[in-house]
This record gives C-alpha cells, sequence and structure tokens, in this order.
C-alpha cells in the first residue's frame, strides 16, 4: 500500500481512550520526526475549533509528535492556498469530530481537500474521527435539524459524502444509541449501502491486509440490523474497501 493508512475513530479523538492505538500508528510511521495535521472543519460552526487543537496539539505531544492546527472552518478557508501549503509536509492528517453536514460542504472539491488527497497519496494517514470519520463513506448520516440536550439528533437524513469508502455509511458513537434508535433512524439508509458502525473509544485502522479494531468496543459491518458481523478490539477484518484517492 503506496498511500498512507485511513483511521476511523468512533470518538475519544486526542484523549487516553486513543493513546495505544495512535502510539501504535505513530511506531508505523517510523519518522524521529512525526508531523500532524489537526483539522477541526467540523467544528467550524461551533465554538470548539481552537480547544480540539489544544487536545490534539497535547496528545500528540505525549507521544512524541508534533501537532499543529490547520484552521480551516470554511469554504473560503478551504480554498486558501495557505492552508494546502501547511500540510504539504504532514505525516498524519487528522479531522476531528462536529457536524458532518458542514464539514462535507465545507470541504467538497475545495484545493484543500485535494491537497490532503495528494498528500494521502503520498504516503501520509488519513484519519477522521466522529464526523472526520462519517465523510469519508459514500453516503453519511446527517443532522439537519441539529442535535437535542441529551445528544441525540432531533431528525436524521443522508447525503453524500467525500466517497473513500464506496458503499459504506460510516455510524461513530454506535453503542451510544440503543438499537430502538437505530432501527428508527433504518429509514434513511440508502439502497446498497453497508453500514460501518463504530462504538466510542474505539477505532479501526487500515492495514495491508485489512482493518484491526483497536480502542475498548467494536467495529460492526451491516447489510441489515438483522444481518451484520462484529469485530471486537484487536480483531481484523477485510471487506471495506478504499477508493483511489486519484479519482475522488
Amino acid at each position: 500500500m503506496t498511500r498512507g493508512a485511513l483511521v476511523l475513530c468512533g470518538s475519544g479523538e486526542f484523549t487516553r481512550a486513543m493513546a495505544e492505538v495512535d502510539r501504535a500508528i505513530l511506531a508505523d510511521i517510523g519518522s524521529r520526526h512525526v508531523r500532524v495535521a489537526i483539522v477541526p472543519t467540523a467544528a467550524g460552526l461551533e465554538d470548539t475549533p481552537r480547544s480540539w487543537v489544544e487536545m490534539g496539539t497535547a496528545h500528540f505531544a505525549s507521544l512524541g509528535a508534533e501537532a499543529t492546527g490547520i484552521m480551516v472552518l470554511n469554504r473560503g478557508d478551504a480554498e486558501d492556498p495557505r492552508h494546502s501549503a501547511a500540510i504539504a509536509d504532514a505525516d498524519w492528517i487528522y479531522f476531528s469530530g462536529g457536524k458532518p453536514g458542514h464539514l462535507i460542504e465545507t470541504l467538497s472539491g475545495t484545493a484543500f481537500w485535494s491537497a490532503v488527497l495528494a498528500r494521502h497519496r503520498a504516503g501520509a494517514v488519513l484519519a477522521g474521527a466522529s464526523a472526520g470519520a462519517m465523510m469519508l463513506g459514500s453516503r453519511t448520516f446527517y443532522f439537519p435539524d441539529g442535535v437535542g440536550a441529551a445528544g441525540v439528533p432531533r431528525r436524521v437524513a443522508v447525503r453524500d459524502a467525500l466517497g473513500l469508502l464506496p458503499g459504506i455509511l460510516v455510524a461513530p458513537h454506535f453503542d451510544a444509541f440503543p438499537v430502538e434508535r437505530w432501527r428508527a433512524w433504518a429509514n434513511s439508509w440508502p439502497e446498497g449501502h453497508r453500514m460501518l458502525g463504530i462504538d466510542e473509544d474505539t477505532a479501526i485502522v487500515e492495514r495491508a491486509d485489512g482493518w484491526i479494531v483497536g480502542g475498548r468496543g467494536r467495529a460492526m459491518v451491516f447489510r441489515s440490523l438483522d444481518d451484520h458481523d462484529v469485530h471486537p478490539t484487536g480483531a481484523r477484518f477485510d471487506g471495506i474497501h478504499v477508493v483511489d484517492a486519484a479519482r475522488t
């Protein structure tokens, strides 16, 4: 695999829950001076982007890597050549959580997303947590009416995503919602897609021979809610294919 690995995280980015997973990825990168780009685009409509960068910077410093925030928060930022230049030597590009709809609308078809894909083709790890993972499927859930006080979306709809995982709908925070919620949202499930559920504080990391699950929970591949495979932490699985980034 000449391009970098993909990493999808159900939640817990930049916390102790992901330290072991991230330490192993850094070891795989192998450089003595790993450069990580933290991109908080998904939080661009919130007041938390700098908090995500601060968390990421501290987290990776504790693991011996240097992290820098890339403040691409809207489409204007995503067309600014300075941001594309800022990731030109990144070994790992990490999109943190927030709103998947805003993230996709901000990045789709922009110079910055093209630069991300180019760097990924050149070998950089590309990671997304929560909304950052959701954008990587060919379709994604999004929440047009926002999220209620209990953290539950008021309404769930589906839209095109950025398409690195064809035929896949990514569902992070999977264990945070009861099965009844997923059954209610199944009406939005696009035809011809499998759903990739990833528990909180859990990640799947692409390897040459498939994917490995890390963290505290599980990854699940659903053909339907009643027909699925469960992969606990430490398990390897395949069947989730990555499209050639040159064609996205």
